[in-house]
């Protein structure tokens, strides 16, 4: 390396010198390049220090293990923390471990605090500047006003967060020391002052109060007042070792400490972190504990299944009945361990209430079961770091009676300090935070500085964004909004805009686009339709409709087709199972029912249970009843001029035409003759994906603003969430719908996009053969170990939800189309029961290929699917169809 410092006429000298003169250019130059050499090193070791990635973690952090990252997953339950400091004047010190550690302030912004009963968390902080001036006074100021403590040197921090330390040069402005200052020695009369910082400290704070731990008591307190004095307040702190940063200024106070330049100086001890090491304690899924790891050895996971459990996390038992909308909850427990790769749970089972336990000596037991069949307690959903109040605070209100008792036997002064005091140390012991988890119990740090160990039902979280307190209430599967009718009835700024410069255009468009259909009708036809709509405008008021938004999948209809269906090679009798490929087209262009039936002619067919009559659900048709409708209650909306009735009339009769001429197979519709803007479908789902064999409902309504406006769209979801883009609230999440971002063709189109678009996107781009990857995001996971290990998860519990609306279905059909549920799983029945036999025994959902029966099914699944088998066979027996085959003989 050190002949690149060397130019041609370098060399060409350096070979006629004498042997003495190149000694001594020797020595010249190997000085220079070690020189150099050394430099580099230097910069380069400090570069590598400067990119060195150490990845944070935190306590209850997910994480997997870098060399196996499709294995189990852990959390962490402990960390330590070993800290790289430079001082003010570039000093360093390494490997200190953080705990030596001393914050700049003893409280921050964003630290939580404790007053009485009620918990707040800072929003301000302002300094108390200590200064002795040139002439010898001192004073303690108040720095509510920067401008007015103007700092003379520069501030060797720079770092907005502290604009003052000690040994910095300050003037202090008049106004300023008249009145918050208070002088300590010496008066001047001078107008500035020019003088040191001797010290720094918290002045006052202002606290947004948040909630108070006596929530739901008889006896409450008003909070406090915004502005508070540091000493009236308690500082919540937890984990303070763990929570450095990179660039935070810190006080180390140790006699490994930087030497000091003077006696008397503080200054040396403040320092900057210029670098983290971390070494955690994992506890894994199965119950093992991995301790002292690097954190460069494990990696954070992002994505959670619903059911993704993990020791010592609390658990409810859901079983399910023949009605999804109504759980029933028996037991819950807390989690022993977990086999990640088979979805069982070990799980030692406790009373199903507090009262219970205290009532008596509960039955305690442990077992094995499905992960499919638990969910995580919503009233118990505790984390390491969460704030926790005492749910049952009644014994403080005796002792504030009793305090406010012997209030009126005290003088004033006395009276308020002996009350402030007993006050606190009331409450100290009711507020707290989590700091582990134990044999089913909570290790909570209350804030009077006691640890205890207490029963889950006997706090309460409190929700560190907004203060409000997680109640005890059991619900699971809540929908997202209980009623969505105000949503659909308000018609979005964006909607009104999008029609306003549509609507001349689309009344143009619609006349050409449809006329052929329309026209076609015969005049008596065309009598009774414009009847109906002439009804319907009159008889309903002009309440707009809205498309709710707040959705978090995409999809690109573009992708949507007539499917081609492909031939597999045949297992046992499991021929017919088969993945569906969607076609790209442009959107406008449908696909026909000639298509669709063409390429379900090239396929294998499927065997088919003997049905008692030769009836056929007709796939379109028109109904007189639409109650029950999910907007039903909706009022319509009547165009505003007459040309755009027809134009929105003609329209909704040519999207009925398409349907009735180009349904595939699989999907059926019905109108109403008294509510022409309202459709209802089923789609059946597709072989090849965890929905095959099962119905699927839709409601579907058509805005007055139509087609300048998608439709609105509810999904029937049963009260179970089977897919990423169908809520249980039954909101739709489709870009076509304009309920996602999109661009170009994936977003509705005025002049071409159509209802039967919609129902065919939803058939075959949302229930989908891996909808796992239908979540906004997720698609970056597709190949990924991780990724398609949760997708095989997504697909066990999905088609799961799929057998248990199958007997929701069978018990309750929705209205106008209870012949075909009956019809369809006459028909389908023995396929349905046969895959559910075949995929206990070990063929992955949709059985597509040798190979994945190879991976099989996890054993969570078959446990789960084992108990809703009896069932299927029950529920079809009742409807008369013959399950004789898969009856087991009893013994």
């Amino acid at each position: 390396m050190a002949m690149e410092f060397f130019g041609d006429s370098d060399i060409e000298s350096f070979s006629e010198t004498s042997s003495d003169d190149q000694d001594d250019i020797f020595s010249i130059y190997s000085g220079h390049a070690q020189s150099i050499l050394s430099s580099l090193e230097d910069s380069i070791e400090k570069i590598d220090d400067f990119l060195s990635f150490e990845r944070g973690f935190t306590y209850g952090d997910i994480v997997r293990s870098a060399t196996n990252p499709s294995g189990q997953m852990g959390k962490v339950v402990d960390l330590k923390m070993c800290v790289d400091l430079e001082n003010v004047f570039g000093e360093g010190i390494k490997d200190v471990n953080s705990g030596k550690l001393l914050r700049m302030r003893s409280i921050l912004v964003g630290d939580y605090v404790i007053h009485g009963p009620w918990l707040g968390r800072v929003e301000k902080v302002v300094d108390k500047v200590g200064v002795v001036f040139d002439d010898g006074s001192k004073c303690d100021i108040m720095a509510t006003d920067q401008a007015e403590v103007i700092p003379l040197s520069p501030n060797l921090l720079d770092d907005s967060l502290y604009p003052y330390h000690p040994g910095q040069r300050v003037r202090v402005s008049r106004p300023t020391v008249s009145k918050p200052a208070r002088w300590l020695r010496g008066i001047s009369n001078k107008i500035k002052h020019d003088g040191t910082v001797v010290s720094v400290e918290v002045g006052c704070v202002y606290i947004d109060w948040l909630s108070s731990a006596m929530i739901g008591n008889s006896l409450s307190l008003p909070p406090p007042t915004r502005l508070q004095d540091p000493k009236n307040l308690t500082l919540l702190s937890y984990f303070s070792y763990a929570n450095w940063q990179i660039g935070d200024w810190c006080i180390l106070l140790s006699e490994t400490a930087f030497p000091r330049r003077e006696l008397d100086s503080k200054f040396d001890e403040i320092c900057s972190i210029v670098k983290k090491k971390i070494k955690v304690d994992v506890m894994w899924q199965d119950g093992s504990f991995s301790l002292g790891l690097d954190s460069h050895t494990l990696f954070p996971v992002g994505v959670l299944n619903a059911h993704d459990f993990f020791p010592e996390q609390f658990v409810l038992e859901k079983t399910s009945s023949d009605d999804p909308v109504t759980a029933v909850y028996h037991r819950w427990g807390a989690v022993r361990s977990v086999d990640a790769t088979e979805k069982t749970v070990k799980v030692k089972w406790d009373s199903t209430n507090g009262a219970c336990k205290e009532a008596g000596e509960p039955k305690i037991m442990e077992e094995t079961v499905s992960a499919y069949e638990l969910v995580e307690h919503p009233e118990y959903s505790f984390n390491i770091g969460d704030i926790v109040f005492m749910s049952n605070t009644n014994q403080f209100s005796d002792q504030l009676n009793k305090m406010s008792i012997e209030d009126s036997t005290r003088s004033g002064s006395e009276k308020c300090d002996l009350d402030l005091s007993d006050l606190n140390r009331c409450f100290l012991s009711c507020i707290g935070y989590i700091i582990g988890f134990k044999d089913g119990e909570i290790e909570v740090q209350w804030a009077s500085g006691v640890m205890e160990k207490v029963a889950p039902y006997k706090l309460l979280r409190v929700k560190k964004d907004d203060g409000s307190v997680a109640t005890h209430f059991l619900q699971e599967n809540v929908p997202e909004f209980r009623d969505e009718m105000t949503d659909y009835e308000k018609q979005s700024a964006d909607n009104q805009n999008l029609s306003e410069s549509h609507s001349n255009a689309a009344v143009d468009s619609q006349n050409g686009h449809g006329s052929s259909h329309f026209l076609s009708l015969s005049q008596a036809a065309f009598g009774l339709i414009t009847s109906i709509a002439s009804n319907f405008f009159k008889s309903h008021a002009s309440t707009s409709l809205s498309h709710p938004m707040s959705c978090t999948h995409a999809i690109d209809e573009t992708e949507i087709g007539s499917f081609d269906e492909q031939n597999l090679e045949s297992c046992d009798n499991f021929s017919y199972f088969h993945t569906p490929k969607t076609r790209d087209f442009d959107n406008s262009n449908v696909s026909s029912k000639q298509d669709v039936d063409k390429d379900l002619a090239n396929t294998e067919p499927r065997p088919a249970t003997k049905t008692k009559g030769l009836r056929k659900f007709k796939q379109f048709d028109v109904v007189d009843d639409c109650s029950g409708h999910h907007f039903a209650d909706s009022a319509g909306n009547g165009a505003t001029s007459t040309q755009m009735r027809i134009g929105w009339l003609k329209k909704v009769q040519h999207e009925w035409n398409i349907l009735e001429k180009d349904l595939p197979e699989s999907i059926y519709v019905r109108v109403y003759e008294d509510r022409i803007d309202l459709l209802r479908a089923a789609i059946v789902g597709a072989p090849g994906t965890p929905y095959h064999d099962g119905l699927f409902f839709f409601d579907i309504v058509l805005p007055p603003d139509y087609p300048n406006v998608p439709p609105l769209v509810h999904y029937h979801s049963g009260g179970l969430r089977l897919n990423p883009n169908l809520y249980e609230s039954g909101r739709v999440c489709l870009s076509l719908l304009n309920t996602w971002t999109g661009t170009g063709s994936e977003v509705w189109n005025p002049g071409s996009s159509t209802i039967l678009q919609v129902l065919l996107s939803l058939q075959a781009l949302v229930l989908n053969e891996k909808p796992y990857f239908n979540e906004a995001g997720y698609d970056e996971q597709i190949g990924k170990a991780e990724g398609e290990n949760n997708s095989v998860s997504y697909n066990e519990n999905a088609y799961l939800g799929t057998c248990k609306c199958m007997l929701y279905q069978l018990r309750k059909p929705l209205k106008h189309f209870e012949e075909l549920v009956e019809e369809h799983f006459e028909r389908q029945s023995t396929m349905i029961l046969s895959a559910c036999k075949a995929y206990m025994e070990g063929a992955p959902i949709g059985f597509q290929t040798n190979s994945e029966l190879e991976k099989g099914n996890s054993k969570g699944f078959k446990i789960m699917l084992a108990k809703l088998f009896p069932k299927l066979v029950q529920a079809f027996s009742e409807k008369g169809i013959n399950c004789g085959q898969f009856i087991e003989p009893e013994n």
